[in-house]
């Protein structure tokens, strides 16, 4: 047993250290996501102009709706690992890359809030369509956050008098992009797993 829970620390101790550079941004987007939900609850009167933007709406069974569907819900995700991307290939952009996970919290925060607000069956919209997207979504951006950080402060450190030579910045910037197509496809992924759960849930929604 005393083995068994020693080898556990030490798998446990692997984690947090290959993946630390995750946690700031779980922690942002965590925050961010709070504090969308407080804000709507606590002035929802004032964020009433917003409930088309915060609305999901339920998926016909057409191809064209599906896909219209589809590409409305990538587009968000898109444009945010676009942002990160760019901030990753800027070497000041190291404090502009922390700001992406906390504004989409907050977004998805608002989105709760005002469905919370409608009572159970809102809960319910939440826990079976809204949340699942959003995670996911959420796990995508955490991943292309930190290595967008990874990126951005190797070529601040370049800039230093003591600074690496540019020596090997290609072969760099090759893997940062490939590392991105795979953000892309994941997250195009994600649009999809979100379009058929309002296709198959869209009574769910209020």
């Amino acid at each position: 047993m005393k083995r068994t829970n020693t080898r556990r620390g030490r798998e446990l101790k692997h984690f947090v250290t290959d993946n630390r550079r995750l946690f700031p941004f779980v922690g942002l987007f965590v925050f961010g996501v709070a504090c969308g939900v407080g804000a709507f609850l606590s002035a929802r009167d004032h964020f009433d102009a917003l409930a088309p933007l915060l609305q999901v709406q339920p998926v016909a069974g057409s191809v064209t709706d599906w896909l219209s569907a589809w590409g409305g819900r990538c587009f968000g995700g898109f444009g945010l690992l676009a942002v990160l991307y760019l901030l990753g290939l800027w070497a000041c952009g190291a404090p502009f890359v922390l700001a992406v996970p906390l504004f989409y919290g907050m977004g998805l925060g608002l989105t709760e809030g005002y469905y919370y607000a409608m009572g159970q069956q809102g809960v319910l919209a939440v826990a079976t369509v809204i949340l699942p997207h959003g995670l996911l979504t959420a796990a995508v951006l955490v991943t292309a956050a930190a290595e967008s950080l990874r990126l951005s402060t190797h070529l601040s450190r370049r800039l230093l008098p003591d600074g690496e030579e540019a020596e090997g910045l290609w072969s760099h910037f090759r893997l940062y992009s490939l590392r991105y197509l795979l953000f892309l496809t994941a997250a195009a992924v994600v649009g999809a797993l979100d379009t058929l759960l309002r296709l198959l849930l869209g009574d769910i929604l209020p």
